[in-house]
């Protein structure tokens, strides 16, 4: 009996591992042909060609779009380990009166939806005169998660680490940089992993405050990309694909370090 429990819960999990890779395939199979229609492919590999591929790097703003996504993701990492690290220190290692009420707070923030405050968002970058600038897509990259990641590792690390480094005449700012930040380097690289996927495929956001190519993202340019008439959806999945891979690369180099991260900073509670 438990060995065709076995069997069964091992081919459901390829069945929905087939699913999941189903689109990735449609996307790859499209992006090496030429076609007008999303549903008319062809399965001759004969008449593949990988020509999509240099044909997207032709498109109006397309390198330009790539370069912003590039600039806004590791400028908003940067940002995010700088801001919630520190952050993480205070409200793990210091007291200070309102300390669990003011984190509490701000973890409760974490149930507002962003669609939510895209109007109060939109409306004081406008007040601030920085829409079609970079900073309304840099600056709201940082969030509570980052905060709550990175405390919950600066927790875990030993009191007497602290209270030796003390006696040691270590000040804060020499114990983060010295001590917490080397030791909870796996759940910075995770929280830089996270925030660089989630900043390299925000559409919404940057859909609404970067209207030139000036500013516009590699999401924001394929969109528009798609809605032109006649267009070649092999274009458009090879550039879809060219947006797919930065993330992807991003992780396949520094999968042990997020696996190292999430394991050690209890995400699995």
């Amino acid at each position: 009996m438990k060995k065709i429990k076995n069997t069964v819960s091992i081919v459901l999990m390829l069945g929905l591992t087939l699913i999941m890779l189903l689109p990735f395939a449609y996307m790859i199979i499209v992006s090496l042909q030429e076609t007008y229609s999303p549903y008319l492919i062809s399965f001759d590999f004969t008449t593949y060609t990988l020509g999509n591929y240099s044909k997207v790097f032709q498109v109006s703003g397309f390198s330009r779009w790539l370069l912003n996504s590039i600039f806004v993701s590791v400028s908003g990492v940067i940002l995010t380990l700088c801001v919630c690290n520190l952050a993480a220190f205070a409200f793990a290692k210091k007291r200070f009166p309102g300390n669990d009420t003011l984190f509490f707070i701000l973890f409760l923030t974490m149930c507002i939806p962003f669609p939510a405050t895209v109007v109060p968002l939109w409306l004081m970058t406008g007040w601030a005169g920085l829409i079609d600038t970079f900073w309304p897509l840099i600056l709201p990259i940082p969030s509570m998660l980052g905060v709550v990641l990175i405390r919950q590792a600066i927790v875990a690390i030993p009191r007497e680490m602290f209270e030796c480094a003390r006696l040691d005449g270590c000040n804060d700012m020499r114990i983060f940089t010295k001590i917490v930040t080397p030791i909870i380097r796996p759940i910075l690289i995770t929280v830089g992993i996270l925030y660089f996927s989630r900043s390299w495929n925000s559409l919404l956001w940057p859909l609404i405050v970067a209207n030139t190519d000036l500013t516009k993202t590699l999401p924001v340019g394929l969109a528009a990309l798609q809605g032109t008439t006649d267009v070649n959806y092999g274009i458009t999945m090879a550039g879809a694909m060219m947006n797919f891979l930065p993330p992807f690369l991003v992780y396949v180099f520094l999968h042990k370090y997020f696996l190292a991260g999430i394991a050690g900073n209890g995400l699995k509670n």
